[in-house]
């Protein structure tokens, strides 16, 4: 299975699953995963990952979001991409939603 973490890490930017204690430096990437896992013949073998890769910037970074759609696109993986200014925080979030099937 893939370890989404460490393939995001391989952007060079600063990676979590669901959240940083204390945020670092813009850019960054925070991860959101759900998964059912399903099969036949009273054996689980498939994993349906939903996962969200949110990427947090204080301007729209077409570096940091083409190293994520480079990963997606190398993978075939079809994706939603939304961004979001968040007036609060002073940053923009770009996520990225798809679903991973993978058999095990």
């Amino acid at each position: 299975m893939l370890d989404v973490k460490v393939w995001l890490e391989s952007t060079g930017m600063k990676v979590a699953q669901e959240r940083f204690l204390k945020p670092p430096a813009l850019p960054y990437i925070i991860f959101l995963e759900t998964s059912s896992v399903s099969g036949a013949d009273n054996k689980n073998c498939i994993s349906d990952r939903s996962i969200s890769i949110e990427l947090y910037s204080d301007k729209i970074n077409k570096a940091s979001e083409g190293a994520i759609e480079d990963l997606l696109n190398e993978k075939a993986i079809e994706y939603s991409k939304d961004r979001t200014w968040i007036d609060s925080e002073k940053f923009f979030q770009t996520v990225y939603d798809f679903n991973l099937i993978e058999k095990f």
